[in-house]
């Protein structure tokens, strides 16, 4: 069958993101794989070039570290766009099931639900290729630590999902750092240093606890753009400095917008506890007291992921950690005001207290 079908696979530099484009050889049907938005000219010259009919982007899943080209390719070629059914992304053309099917001529893309790097993952089965995404990585995985990620998800689709199809299975991933482009499932059954088959859920999800890792780059204006198909819109009133993986803005930067605040654009969000609101550095004009900890866990896990937020507590370091837990929530536009009170009060500004 494999003389039956077309196949590439393009690289981009920035996020060592894989791209793929494969097609049926006989109608020219194709789908391209995780586009990224700063290579969609080469890949449609690719398309052009070997003079197939783009029919399908898919997405397997929204990414945090690159805007997809999804959008961009949509718009100049008209193909559907596609991508896990819980992103609820409004500009989707396919929102992909489980178990679902697509097809290039007669040849099957099966749709293989795997969330767990995210709650929105899927993978693609096609003639004896499985591109995975981040779900499963060569000799790893995707991280669990955000955007609705669960190890205990990730363990049971790849090794419910994925590790039961045949041993020769060729696995594209949807990134590598190290300069592999495939591997097999059972290679991964086998070598993988994550999760092999002699490595248990409880021994995967404790590996998984602690890598720490920082927060990609890109994440605070990917995820936004990816959930608009990469088409970026002006959807943020304050543009912050991303420091360490926290989007940050100054004091003076709070300044400038306060009339966005005023009009309940932005809302200033304290994370101190109720005495300090009302003490000696007390607050800023409509800012609203939600304790750091249970209050706030609680506040963000209700609220709307596409609020802009400026998280402010006395000196700037209890808001990062809030403006972090924002980012792991889903938050899109949220950001730690540096220097907190202190700051605010140096620059003479005016307070309220109770």
């Amino acid at each position: 069958m494999k003389n039956e079908i077309l196949f590439q696979q393009l690289f981009e530099n920035e996020t060592s993101t894989y791209t793929y484009i494969i097609a049926d050889k006989k109608t020219k049907e194709a789908a391209i794989i995780d586009p990224v938005l700063e290579t969609v000219n080469r890949d449609l010259k690719l398309i052009e070039e070997m003079g197939l009919n783009l029919k399908y982007v898919l997405d397997t899943h929204i990414h945090a570290d690159h805007i997809t080209g999804a959008g961009e390719i949509r718009k100049r070629t008209h193909a559907k766009t596609a991508v896990g059914s819980a992103a609820e992304v409004a500009c989707i053309d396919i929102p992909l099931e489980d178990g679902q099917e697509l097809f290039l001529g007669d040849k099957k893309i099966m749709i293989l639900g795997t969330p767990g790097h995210t709650n929105t993952c899927s993978t693609f089965l096609f003639e004896g290729m499985l591109f995975t995404g981040d779900a499963l990585l060569i000799r790893g995985c995707g991280r669990t630590d955000f955007q609705q990620g669960s190890s205990d998800k990730l363990y049971d689709s790849v090794h419910q999902k994925l590790f039961i199809l045949p041993d020769d299975t060729i696995v594209y991933p949807g990134h590598d750092y190290r300069g592999q482009t495939a591997s097999t499932i059972g290679l991964e059954k086998k070598f993988n240093a994550r999760m092999n088959q002699s490595i248990s859920k409880d021994e995967f999800k404790k590996i998984m606890s602690e890598l720490k890792l920082a927060h990609p780059k890109k994440i605070h204006e990917a995820v936004p753009a990816n959930m608009v198909c990469g088409l970026v819109q002006e959807t943020r009133s304050i543009h912050p400095q991303i420091v360490d993986g926290i989007p940050e803005i100054s004091v003076e930067e709070v300044l400038a917008h306060l009339p966005a605040v005023t009009a309940k654009k932005v809302r200033l969000i304290d994370v101190r506890g109720p005495h300090e609101f009302n003490a000696e550095y007390g607050h800023i004009q409509g800012a609203e007291l939600v304790t750091l900890g249970a209050d706030l866990t609680s506040f963000l896990e209700q609220g709307n992921r596409s609020d802009e937020i400026v998280f402010v507590c006395r000196s700037g370091g209890r808001s990062g950690f809030a403006t972090a837990e924002s980012v792991n929530l889903g938050y899109k536009f949220t950001m730690n005001m540096v220097g907190g009170m202190i700051r605010w009060n140096e620059k003479n500004q005016p307070v309220e207290r109770a």
